[in-house]
């Protein structure tokens, strides 16, 4: 049998990139699998696809997580479906890039949602469905430069600071049977505005010498399933970079 027969698993952003990832190897452990996404709606429907092709259970909610009634539509639809939720996966994100004396309310207020409101939501509202797990699991993606972060991205900074204080915050608050942790990426994809040399650059100032993909996040969030006595930690996976 595999690790998560019988576990529904919600994952936020997941159409594309790192989130996919996290839905397929969830799918492919036993999962059922409930997708999520905002805009890429194409992109979503072809990761229900997937998952649907791996032999699993799976819908895609579509909204925006950063809107309580979108997400009060998204739950309900996982209540109908499947009755529970064994884990969520707070893995949508966005990282706009702008210098600080640019960014407008508007701006900031977008990033906050996407990055910390959106993951407090889902959190919040799926509360009830995770409650009738016997043991579920909450885990959100954060940074792991949030010690030493880099300029032009202060809005994005702050939401994922806010979102490590909520990890350790959530986990103190709904244990024992809900275990809260953290993921902290590092050089997985080269954000859109990085050029070859950059990207080289990057992955020289990691201990391993290359980046990492997002199955290696993947991978990290089974651990974190899969585990029963791992709550309120961040697991750091940047290929050695905090080091260098």
């Amino acid at each position: 049998m595999a690790g998560l027969d019988g576990k529904v698993v919600w994952v936020t952003g997941s159409a594309r990139r790192v989130g996919r990832a996290i839905a397929r190897a969830c799918a492919l452990e036993g999962a059922d699998i409930v997708l999520h996404c905002r805009e890429s709606k194409d992109e979503g429907l072809a990761a229900l696809a997937e998952m649907r092709a791996l032999g699993r259970q799976a819908i895609l909610v579509h909204g925006d997580h950063g809107r309580r009634e979108h997400v009060e539509r998204m739950v309900a639809m996982i209540a109908d479906e499947f009755g529970r939720l064994d884990a969520l996966v707070n893995s949508a994100a966005m990282f706009p890039r702008k210098p600080f004396e640019q960014t407008t309310e508007a701006d900031f207020d977008e990033v906050i949602d996407a990055n910390l409101r959106g993951p407090f939501l889902c959190t919040q509202l799926a509360l009830p469905l995770l409650r009738r797990a016997e043991r579920a699991h909450v885990i959100n993606l954060i940074d792991a430069y949030l010690s030493r972060p880099y300029p032009n991205f202060a809005a994005y900074w702050c939401a994922k600071g806010g979102l490590d204080a909520l990890t350790r915050a959530l986990a103190t608050e709904l244990a024992p049977r809900i275990l809260v942790n953290s993921i902290a990426p590092g050089p997985i994809l080269p954000p859109e505005h990085y050029d070859d040399e950059k990207i080289g650059l990057s992955a020289d100032k990691t201990l391993l010498k290359r980046w990492g993909s997002p199955d290696d996040i993947a991978r990290a969030v089974l651990f974190l399933l899969e585990s029963d006595y791992v709550t309120g930690t961040s697991l750091i996976v940047d290929g050695g970079r905090s080091l260098a």
